[in-house]
């Protein structure tokens, strides 16, 4: 088009002159939303969230409410700065690895048919309140599965470092009760075996995030990092406490289905028992092959599942475990499996009857976790208590670090207690 043509049409175009046409904020999220259409409506959404610390200072705690996208756009824009330092650190290492954008949105589509409508609402308000591109936001929160998958390996005569294993995980999970805890309390422990702190900055913004649905579903608290939507750890107000890891890479292995961290965000905000935990999991169409370990404070019951393309198993307390090449003998209302086996069955056999929180602190999680130990989580389901902690540097695992206690209870009724929540 020629330059006299073309001036009049940008003058048109804004009724300031030319030069006002370059100030268009296209981040803004009255030009990107169809949700927020004026500042008044951008402030009752925030006013709905409450953003403070942890009692030791050490972890940023958010309360979020409202429908999926307000909870978004709530986080994205209370923790504005940090969610675009975070978030926009570890995509650009991890597009370092992958040398590709096109590889995460190749990844990002095969899932997004499985993903549901509430986790996308969520990551578009996150994106927008964050000011952030939504494809970055959309491609954080499938790296976990990519991650996973076994099929990544086939392509390493084409992307030679495209991974080098730094993202792949190998956790450990075991939940004691009953006999095997010296005040018969449940304990379940978490052990999150991640190397990202090697190569992001993700242990640097931990966030303990408490999300309040108003469409329906049960208030969760999702143990987490700032920008990052998924779950890996986190229990509900039911009760209902999270354990994962990657097992093995069997053939088919596909990213075809749900993201895992999606798949856990549903089962906190909708499973109130073992029962509904276990038929979520096994009629869920997964990507990878993992292990889950949950359990229920309610019944101090643990389930443990391995859930692949083409199997669901079950295992209980108690008893033998045996599949494929894993071999857990049985330890009474004990349940447990990770990367170590052998020392978790010593560990945990010889120390029945005296597990506690200390003890998994100070002994048996630095004896189990791996060199990669990202995060690592005790829960006290019965009373919605947990403890937490997280790396703190490239070299100083999170076994290293000193645990914040979080009572997720108490916060939840003195929050509702001031904000009527809704019923669950």
């Amino acid at each position: 088009m020629r330059i006299h043509l073309l001036l009049p049409l940008l003058l048109l175009l804004n009724g300031c002159g030319i030069w006002g046409f370059w100030r268009v904020d296209a981040m803004h999220p009255m030009v990107r939303s169809d949700i927020i259409d004026s500042p008044e409506k951008e402030q009752e959404i925030l006013k709905k969230a409450h953003l403070s610390w942890s009692d030791d200072g050490r972890i940023r705690i958010l309360i979020s409410r409202g429908t999926p996208y307000e909870r978004g756009y709530q986080q994205g824009k209370l923790l504005r700065k940090e969610v675009q330092e975070n978030i926009g650190y570890i995509y650009k290492r991890a597009l370092g690895k992958f040398r590709s954008q096109e590889l995460f949105s190749e990844a990002y589509e095969r899932m997004r048919p499985w993903i549901p409508a509430e986790h996308l609402e969520e990551m578009r308000g996150l994106a927008h309140g964050a000011r952030m591109p939504l494809h970055v936001i959309h491609h954080i929160h499938v790296l976990a599965d990519i991650g996973e998958w076994g099929g990544k390996k086939k392509l390493g005569k084409y992307v030679k470092a495209m991974m080098n294993d730094e993202f792949s995980t190998m956790c450990s999970n075991y939940s004691a009760f009953g006999s095997a805890t010296p005040d018969s309390e449940m304990y379940t422990v978490r052990i999150l075996d991640w190397g990202l702190h090697r190569i992001s900055k993700l242990h640097e913004f931990p966030l303990i995030h408490l999300s309040i649905p108003e469409d329906g579903g049960i208030p969760n608290v999702n143990l987490t990092w700032i920008g990052y939507l998924g779950a890996i750890s986190g229990m509900n107000a039911k009760k209902i406490t999270l354990g994962e890891m990657g097992y093995r890479n069997p053939e088919g292995e596909h990213l075809n289905g749900i993201p895992m961290p999606f798949l856990l965000r549903d089962v906190m905000r909708y499973s109130g028992s073992l029962p509904e935990v276990s038929t979520r999991i096994r009629e869920s169409k997964g990507t990878n092959s993992y292990l889950f370990l949950m359990s229920d404070g309610k019944t101090k019951d643990a389930e443990m599942y391995v859930k692949d393309w083409e199997r669901f198993l079950a295992f209980k307390p108690g008893v033998y475990v045996e599949d494929q090449q894993e071999k857990l003998p049985a330890i009474k209302d004990v349940l447990y499996g990770g990367r170590y086996n052998d020392k978790m069955t010593l560990g945990l056999s010889s120390n029945r009857g005296k597990l506690t929180p200390q003890l998994f602190m100070e002994e048996l999680i630095p004896n189990f976790a791996m060199e990669s130990n990202f995060q690592n989580v005790i829960y006290l389901p019965e009373k919605l208590q947990l403890w937490v902690n997280n790396a703190a540097s490239s070299i100083i695992p999170a076994h290293k670090v000193p645990y914040t206690f979080f009572d997720f209870g108490k916060t939840l009724n003195e929050y509702c207690a001031t904000n009527p929540c809704p019923k669950y």
